[in-house]
């Protein structure tokens, strides 16, 4: 299975055992596809077809590991997007990444490396017809759906220019992967924006994001397709509550989420520590 796969509009169900992986084309009516066979506080058992596996309700990684290989394993990361002004199609960005991840390739321009003790993601200026730059790392095998609570934490610390999103909760099921992310205005004031439809967005224009040293994110989301509450702290200050589309559809399921520089329109520097992603409060 390529990273193509999943760009191109399946669900990625990760199997209980090792790092196999499993798709399936589904429509927007992507759960009345999936049969739930188990569901309990830390993960779902789900069918689809003839095969079954666990998407899970939690993630945490702190990037201790110091050899980046180790990064990807069950509970890890399992992929990983270069789109960068080397290469530019799917199918290039893919190869690439898939070999790095395997050992067998080595980083051509944008690139993700451990950092003393972060992860440490940087991606060159889109050049030519080229609409962003992404340098990021991905997990295919979780479950957000409708009426869910989804907490986010993450530390970051930008070393150079200022990325469009940080952080991306998708469906992959759905072409261009619809689905909640965090975003940067033109003014470094944080935004949380729905990748669907006219794209409805929150912002505020009351504290801006730090440059050159590290600062915390924390992210509510209420899961609803029409009114879900929405809330973010910078370093435990509260600067966003209110209330917007937050799920692309009632059947829609955010099985993925993708961190680091998710897209720029600029040469960019980003650190990345002590991510957590939970249907609880941390």
């Amino acid at each position: 299975m390529t990273i193509k796969a999943q760009i191109s509009g399946i669900v990625i169900i990760l199997v209980a055992l090792g790092v196999m992986l499993f798709q399936r084309p589904l429509g927007s009516d992507t759960l009345n596809r999936i049969q739930i066979l188990e569901d309990t506080d830390e993960y779902v058992v789900v069918q689809a077809g003839d095969q079954a596996g666990r998407l899970y309700k939690e993630f945490a990684f702190d990037f201790n590991e110091p050899v980046f290989t180790d990064w990807f394993h069950d509970r890890g990361w399992n992929a990983m997007t270069l789109l960068s002004p080397a290469k530019q199609s799917v199918e290039e960005y893919a190869i690439l990444g898939q070999s790095i991840i395997n050992g067998d390739g080595d980083f051509v321009d944008n690139s993700v490396m451990p950092f003393q003790g972060a992860a440490r993601f940087e991606a060159f200026a889109p050049i030519g017809g080229m609409v962003t730059s992404k340098a990021d790392l991905q997990n295919t095998g979780m479950w957000f759906v409708d009426g869910d609570e989804l907490w986010f934490r993450a530390s970051f610390f930008l070393e150079q220019g200022v990325p469009y999103s940080l952080v991306d909760f998708e469906d992959n099921s759905v072409r261009q992967s619809p689905g909640i992310r965090i975003v940067i205005d033109d003014n470094r004031f944080i935004g949380v924006e729905l990748k669907s439809g006219r794209k409805p967005r929150l912002g505020q224009t009351d504290y801006e994001i730090p440059i050159g040293r590290w600062f915390t994110l924390t992210l509510f989301v209420k899961l609803d397709d029409s009114a879900g509450t929405v809330r973010i702290w910078q370093d435990d200050q509260l600067i966003i509550n209110d209330k917007m589309k937050t799920l692309p559809n009632s059947a829609s399921l955010l099985n993925s989420f993708e961190i680091g520089i998710t897209a720029t329109d600029m040469a960019a520097v980003l650190l990345l520590d002590d991510v957590m992603l939970s249907h609880n409060p941390f």
